[in-house]
């Protein structure tokens, strides 16, 4: 999930002398860097909420952008306006998503994305904006934290107008985040008292997928967790990338602050497979440079692989041009 955590940043930023992509000074130092040729599509960011400043941070974000060569992201809304703010500012930058089922907190806010509906976006704007060009995807979808199933009929509607339109659809997978994480709403003691780790058991979109058929996803934090009690979903992750070719996965907060080790272990599990076709780059708002200085880090990763995680396989999920 998005944070504006600073700690978690000052960490990420922290390693950033050995992980960056940039190249080293030229001559004695004084010349500018080029900037990277823009090809990378980074597929899980996430906006502000309702009450953050839409301005600051898309100019921050699009400087982060340009600077790592990434072409685009796909972002994550969390109300009405951000269509005014974040896509029709920078269309070209952006293709767009709305975050469903957000929780409620104990406090106010009562809900952190569309407030004005309990969480639960409006379906006829929804509608709307997707014959507009403006919604692009629906992202993300958060069952743990709304601590019910995938499979619940709330979610059926979206996903039904989701296969009409062929949008994509990103679900938040796996156990965690635990209590208290930061770089997650939980980080909020207020936030999620419903929350249920069971909820984020990828097997649970098989009802999703029997309903609706052409429906495409892509599980999101693939990987993610620790032994214990937050331990990956490995075999059911495994199995439904088996039986539907459709469905794609990101490895956000698995290849930005877990242990290298453990995103290592990720990415050989799935290519051993033969899911080096379904791997995208996600940072989950996590420093860009973090996360693609980690991927370069990884050295048995061909030149292809590493093309396809960086943006061949989400030009062809998200069938872009």
């Amino acid at each position: 999930m998005r944070s504006h955590n600073i700690l978690i940043l000052a960490a990420a930023l922290a390693t950033l002398t050995s992980c960056t992509l940039l190249s080293p000074a030229y001559g004695d130092g004084t010349e500018e860097r080029p900037e990277p040729v823009a090809k990378i599509i980074d597929v899980h960011r996430h906006g502000t909420w309702p009450t953050g400043d839409d301005d600051a941070y898309r100019s921050q974000m699009l400087s982060e952008m340009s600077q790592n060569g990434v072409r685009l992201a796909v972002i994550s809304i969390t109300d009405y306006d951000d269509v005014e703010t974040w896509k029709n500012v920078a269309p070209d930058a952006f293709l767009v998503g709305v975050m469903l089922g957000c929780p409620r907190n104990l406090a106010e806010p009562r809900y952190n994305c569309f407030p004005a509906d309990e969480g639960w976006v409006d379906i006829e704007w929804l509608r709307t904006m997707v014959e507009h060009g403006k919604i692009e995807a629906i992202h993300e979808v958060i069952p743990n934290y709304y601590g019910v199933s995938i499979g619940n009929p709330r979610y059926d509607p979206y996903f039904a107008l989701a296969e009409e339109y062929d949008l994509p659809v990103g679900v938040h997978t796996q156990r965690g985040p635990p209590p208290k994480a930061i770089n997650s709403m939980r980080s909020d003691s207020d936030c999620c008292p419903d929350y249920d780790p069971e909820m984020g058991n990828p097997a649970l979109l098989r009802r999703v997928l029997e309903r609706h058929p052409n429906l495409r996803v892509w599980i999101q934090h693939v990987g993610a967790g620790r032994a214990g009690s937050y331990e990956p979903h490995w075999d059911e992750t495994l199995a439904l990338l088996r039986d539907y070719p459709q469905v794609n996965v990101d490895l956000s907060i698995t290849n930005g602050p877990l242990p290298i080790e453990l995103y290592d272990e990720s990415l050989r599990i799935l290519i051993e497979a033969g899911f080096d076709d379904r791997i995208m780059m996600g940072t989950d708002n996590i420093p860009t440079a973090l996360v693609l200085g980690r991927l370069e880090s990884i050295e048995w990763l061909s030149e292809d692989q590493r093309e396809a995680i960086l943006y061949k396989n989400a030009e062809r999920f998200f069938q872009l041009k």
